[in-house]
């Protein structure tokens, strides 16, 4: 099953299973709303707050088929999740005035089950698109980044690194440099090789739903550079670029060692 198609059908059974409750309920507290939820706390806001709730999912969401018939691509689902994730978080505070313990009305406690299914449901999607089919330990290699397990995720590149034939492996910062990319790309992440920027020129991204890593190759006799690599992605500005993306941004400094032909040691940081 290709992630289209994985992602289609994981989002119509979600929905399909709880839309007409959701419908159901909509149209009760439209119904009753001066007696009911407009004598809570910023009512008016949850009202509108449910009414918004259901137009996303009648409107975008709530088809058996959405790429390309709702959206272009799936990468502008994830886009329009972005949004509704924003709405869902910001209306947390509406809620919390309306928490009485045991006292809770009803409509509070179904309106933050509701919210609470609907993030569930984006993380679950945004997972879906992370993660490929791929060749043990590739597999794992690609598990351990996008989970931002980086300590297994260099211990696994290393380990394919070394299994290189020492007759084939060539001792420079550009053979390094091509394999690191090699393994990325056969794995499928959307790595930019050389992406360049206004005042340098960025040795490796790769970027997923909701992060992006930043990676700078440095190489030496033996000695452990990755404190200067992660560092020139900081004086560079190199995430620049991509705040507009609203993701977080992590940078990761790789140093490589001739003595060792393998990974000498490494940095990361949340950069922004």
């Amino acid at each position: 099953m290709d992630k289209i198609k994985r992602i289609e059908t994981y989002l119509h059974n979600f929905f399909s299973n709880r839309f007409e409750d959701l419908d159901d309920f909509y149209k009760a507290i439209r119904q009753n709303r001066t007696w009911e939820i407009y004598k809570l706390e910023n009512g008016n806001f949850l009202l509108d707050y449910v009414n918004t709730i259901h137009s996303y999912i009648e409107e975008r969401y709530n088809f058996e088929k959405l790429v390309p018939h709702k959206f272009v691509t799936l990468e502008a689902l994830l886009t329009s999740f972005e949004g509704f994730e924003k709405m869902l978080t910001e209306g947390q505070s509406d809620l919390d005035l309306n928490f009485k313990g045991e006292e809770t009305y009803y409509i509070v406690n179904t309106i933050q089950h509701l919210k609470d299914e609907l993030l569930e449901m984006i993380h679950h999607v945004r997972k879906l698109y992370d993660i490929e089919d791929a060749i043990v330990p590739y597999q794992e290699l690609r598990y351990k980044l996008i989970t931002h397990n980086i300590p297994d995720f260099i211990a696994i590149l290393k380990s394919i690194i070394a299994s290189v034939s020492y007759a084939i492996s060539k001792t420079s910062e550009g053979y390094f440099h091509s394999n690191v990319y090699l393994i990325l790309k056969l794995l499928g992440f959307e790595v930019l090789p050389e992406d360049t920027t206004n005042i340098g020129r960025i040795d490796a991204v790769i970027r997923f739903s909701d992060k992006i890593y930043i990676l700078e190759f440095k190489f030496n006799e033996n000695k452990d550079l990755s404190d200067e690599a992660l560092q020139q992605i900081i004086d560079k500005k190199y995430a620049q670029k991509f705040v507009y993306e609203k993701k977080e941004i992590y940078g990761i400094g790789v140093s490589f060692g001739k003595k060792d032909r393998n990974i000498n040691g490494y940095k990361v940081g949340l950069i922004s």
